[in-house]
């Protein structure tokens, strides 16, 4: 049974708890759960955007702006990191008893990415726009961390420099917007009637809306595919282009 190894300056500042390692996210990061607080843990990566400095500086922008877990304590020990904050109230919108009520929940999302898209992009210090993105797709592919064997469905056998390739050909104009970058079901919180929070935003910052209603309409369809277009519909359905959907989930592919 792993157990969670904290450097002592976090020993420090968080309270003694059993900890309980949670196994179903796709972070990459290993994830950590007290009671109270959430310990995230991984190597230190040479890959701007995925880093969890990088996260706790978005946490501390997005605090008081929209609900996000409180940043505890940031450490780097031997080539690892270690991110500590509160933990939120609440369950995951991918849980089993979220899905019992799949409509409530599409409305949830619905409103939490329409509420975070109206922040103010000149106020957003961070910048996930395409030039950053592809040229940071560009470098993964380069050095050979994209697991192509991991792709979807619709794009199984394909190499990550041939979708690498499509991308840059077919870059198209951005309707910039303040964005999660990874608004999966798994990463809002809700309790009853109300969004708790966001968490996992890491690749938060200025990006065209369809970063989020891509992977957001993906994971919806999980619930049903009549799900997944409500969520559009919801949002407002003048705002989606579908080409742009289908960009965004190629892109995605890169992460």
């Amino acid at each position: 049974m792993p157990t969670l190894d904290l450097p002592a300056p976090l020993r420090r500042v968080l309270p003694a708890a059993r900890w309980e390692q949670v196994t179903d996210g796709e972070s990459g990061a290993q994830v950590w759960r007290s009671t109270r607080y959430v310990v995230k843990v991984q190597p230190r990566t040479p890959f701007p955007g995925s880093t969890l400095q990088q996260e706790r500086e978005r946490l501390r922008w997005f605090a008081g702006r929209l609900p996000v877990p409180q940043v505890v304590a940031y450490e780097e020990e031997e080539g690892r990191e270690y991110l500590a904050m509160t933990r939120l109230p609440g369950i995951p919108m991918s849980h089993p008893d979220a899905a019992l009520h799949p409509e409530r929940m599409v409305n949830l999302l619905a409103r939490a990415l329409r509420e975070l898209h109206a922040l103010p992009v000149r106020d957003c210090p961070f910048n996930m726009s395409l030039g950053i993105k592809l040229s940071l797709a560009r470098e993964r592919v380069a050095a050979g961390v994209v697991n192509d064997s991991d792709f979807d469905e619709e794009r199984r056998g394909r190499s990550a420099v041939s979708v690498f390739n499509e991308l840059a050909r077919t870059r198209p104009p951005e309707d910039l917007v303040v964005t999660h970058g990874d608004a999966c079901l798994p990463n809002f919180i809700v309790q009853g009637e109300y969004v708790e929070g966001l968490i996992d935003l890491g690749r938060a910052g200025i990006a065209d809306r369809h970063t989020d209603l891509a992977l957001a309409w993906r994971s919806t369809r999980h619930l049903g595919a009549a799900y997944a277009d409500m969520l559009l519909g919801l949002y407002g359905r003048e705002l989606v282009d579908m080409e742009k959907l289908k960009y965004y989930l190629l892109l995605d592919e890169l992460f």
